[in-house]
């Protein structure tokens, strides 16, 4: 289990940072690290959905997590390991369904491995993508791993690439992989 603060996640920072730091180490072991040329940055809490945002200059990014990670650790260490997919190699705009897949497996994971009270998501998109992901491989790092030496990152992966380096998916299903994943 990790050791969360005593304090609700909004109201220590240094905390959140850790388990930023946490969490991107975890992600960086399974998925490779992050892009050299970004930095992220301090989380915050904003919102109703969490997600990225790019800085300005797009040297980097942060996660802006939802009000629901304010107070309670677990959805925090959730939230956070899911927008920490994202992290490595933060884009403008949505990603694919391959790196949300990859961000669900990840954030699941975590949640089960370092909370008592582990989640996982009830949206149709983020399941279609999880299950998707999962038909790449029995090791779905491995596949991640595999994505991004070929591709240089998982956004840039083509439907041809990916049955190029699965035989086992169908063409149907990389294009659904590599697809827009805008659900709002």
């Amino acid at each position: 289990m990790y050791v969360f603060s005593n304090i609700n996640a909004e109201d220590d920072a240094a905390s959140l940072w850790a388990l930023q730091c946490f969490l991107k180490h975890e992600c960086e072991v399974r998925l490779g690290a992050v892009a050299n040329d970004k930095k992220i940055y301090q989380p915050v809490f904003d919102g109703d959905r969490p997600n990225i945002v790019n800085t300005p200059n797009l040297d980097g990014a942060f996660a802006s997590l939802s009000n629901a990670a304010r107070k309670y650790w677990p959805t925090t260490l959730y939230e956070l390991a899911h927008e920490t997919v994202h992290l490595l190699d933060p884009i403008e705009g949505y990603t694919n369904y391959l790196e949300e897949g990859f961000a669900v497996h990840f954030s699941v994971e975590m949640s089960k491995a370092f909370t008592n009270h582990a989640q996982q998501p009830n949206c149709p998109f983020y399941l279609e993508a999880w299950d998707l992901v999962n038909k790449l491989s029995d090791d779905v790092y491995d596949a991640g791993t595999k994505i991004k030496a070929h591709f240089g990152k998982l956004s840039l992966a083509t439907p041809e690439g990916l049955t190029a380096l699965f035989p086992n998916i169908q063409l149907a299903e990389a294009e659904r992989l590599c697809s827009e994943c805008n659900f709002t």
